[in-house]
């Protein structure tokens, strides 16, 4: 059984800047992040990367500066419980019944996993397919359904070749905790072209994408989102090329489609081995607005960083 909560300003009533949803009437475009482990401390840091990686600001980064009330997406995490309620997979099938249009709703859909959470997402997609299939839908309309949600898998080593989500794969070669086929082709191919990235796909049809690189070795989500990262460009752009394209798709007449090989060709623009993450990010905030979605002035970033040392 899970809780499904949503990132939010900071407020004196609120200070975590976490507010639980009501699972029933939700129907917004969303980035849904799951972090491995689902203590309060994983489940709300791994929300505030996601929001990070969207360039909205948090209270390590300013970034691009979107305010979070003003996003025409929103951030959630989920946390399961012992109590009774409803699954991941169906709350995520009572969202894809929703809409009037089955892919057109699919498309609203995006996770960002962390770590062994990815298997969460294999586990619940095998789960929809199931129910769609019980549905009456041909199988081959199952996964053009599925195709249109978003993967964003970082850090792991669970397969993912076989689902049916446009997704795609960020992973350091040098990680020992995730360390697998994968990092150890992509390894010997950056040894051998001499080069800090290798980005290919996985094998099949909306096969997934892979971005490796050389990195420090170390398991943490936040590595990858150092200011000096390669990667860190890479992912951000990702993740605003799958929202803005939600949040288009949910106000268009017809489906505004999304695939791996999109995810792929958008993570090689941004590559940080080749441009410095400044060119980068100028460009991209430039390119991705959200719909000119309202940021944070200077002047009011100055004031809070005023208020935060006054209240120390």
């Amino acid at each position: 059984m899970i809780k499904i909560y949503k990132k939010c300003e900071k407020n004196i009533d609120n200070v975590r800047g976490i507010e639980e949803i009501d699972l029933d009437n939700y129907d917004k475009p969303f980035l849904l992040c799951i972090a491995a482990e689902g203590t309060d401390k994983s489940t709300f840091g791994v929300i505030k990367e996601g929001a990070r990686a969207a360039r909205v600001k948090t209270t390590d980064e300013f970034a691009a500066g979107y305010k979070i009330d003003e996003m025409p997406v929103d951030f959630l995490g989920l946390k399961f419980d012992n109590e009774k309620g409803i699954s991941l997979s169906e709350f995520m099938y009572m969202f894809l019944k929703r809409g009037n249009d089955i892919k057109k709703q699919a498309r609203k859909i995006n996770f960002f996993t962390y770590c062994n959470a990815t298997k969460i997402y294999v586990e619940v997609e095998k789960q929809l397919k199931e129910k769609l299939i019980n549905d009456g839908y041909t199988e081959k309309e199952v996964i053009d359904i599925l195709s249109q949600i978003s993967l964003i898998s970082i850090a792991s080593q669970i397969d993912i070749s076989k689902v049916n989500a446009s997704s795609i794969i960020f992973k350091d070669v040098n990680d020992i905790e995730v360390y697998d086929s994968i990092s150890k082709i992509a390894s010997r191919k950056m040894n051998q072209l001499n080069r800090e990235t290798y980005i290919g796909n996985l094998s099949g049809n909306n096969a997934p994408s892979i971005f490796t690189y050389n990195g420090t070795g170390e398991h943490e989500l936040k590595e990858y989102f150092k200011e000096e990262s390669i990667i860190k460009c890479p992912i951000c752009a990702v993740v605003k090329t799958v929202l803005n394209n939600s949040y288009l798709n949910a106000n268009s007449d017809e489906l505004i489609p999304i695939s791996s090989q999109l995810l792929l060709r958008v993570a090689r623009a941004y590559n940080g081995e080749f441009e410095s993450n400044d060119i980068l990010f100028e460009r991209l905030d430039s390119e991705i607005t959200f719909d000119n979605t309202p940021k944070y002035s200077k002047e009011e970033m100055q004031e809070e960083k005023l208020f935060k040392g006054n209240t120390k």
